[in-house]
């Protein structure tokens, strides 16, 4: 899996707008290549962890969105992310599965059967234009990934307390807030009902154990019988 050539492209010129350090080829495919073969989809189970309420965010083109549209009847991997984060081994990797992910879904015509979705955990600096320049340069799919910010703090904090997302502002030593946040690299696992079904952090963030995931869930017959209810 050669994934560590996208990473000699940077994001933008300024900090702000969130570079990529300088990688090492074989320090990110180390991180996407599991030392085992993962099981097989539909041979395990991913039991119900908890459920997650819709929230309306806003796209990268300004438009009010819910979550439920963009969910309805889907499995979805959503992911906590913002532009000006510089911790390789946060949102930039959470980048580069979510990246990966598309092209396999994509591969495998899963395209109108699972949605990726990555939400801004900096709303006043992550616009839709900004979101849309980030989108741009992991090549994303605007049919398939969808990158969202929040209209309002409160309206993020709702969306971060249901999933359990932390994140906290770091601050420097004479207390001024840097622009950055500190938080635990999470993506969620959402069948078709909203629940969550299984969460990926650094070590288990590996794009083939997401699209098992996937294959997985779409084959449970009990989340008919819970979208109808």
């Amino acid at each position: 899996m050669v994934i560590g050539v996208f990473l000699a492209a940077c994001f933008l010129p300024s900090v702000e707008a969130h570079e990529i350090p300088g990688w090492k080829e074989t320090y990110i495919q180390g991180v996407f290549s599991p030392k085992f073969t993962p099981p097989a989809a539909g041979t395990y189970d991913l039991p119900v962890i908890t459920r997650v309420p819709p929230v309306v965010l806003i796209d990268t083109v300004g438009r009010r969105v819910s979550t439920a549209s963009l969910m309805r009847g889907k499995v979805t991997i959503v992911s906590f992310i913002y532009t000006a984060c510089s911790d390789r081994l946060g949102c930039p990797l959470a980048g580069m599965a979510l990246k990966e992910l598309q092209v396999q879904l994509l591969r495998e015509g899963l395209q109108d059967r699972a949605v990726l979705l990555s939400i801004s955990l900096d709303p006043q600096r992550d616009t839709p234009k900004r979101l849309a320049k980030y989108g741009h340069t992991f090549g994303v799919e605007p049919s398939l990934w969808h990158l969202l910010t929040a209209p309002s703090e409160q309206a993020l904090r709702t969306a971060l307390e249901s999933y359990g997302q932390d994140r906290v502002k770091v601050y420097d030593e004479n207390g001024r807030f840097t622009g950055r946040y500190r938080h635990v690299l999470k993506v969620f696992l959402v069948d078709q009902a909203g629940n969550v079904r299984n969460i990926y952090s650094t070590g288990s963030l590996v794009p083939q154990v997401m699209i098992n995931d996937i294959k997985t869930v779409l084959a449970d017959k009990t989340i008919d019988r819970q979208e109808t209810k």
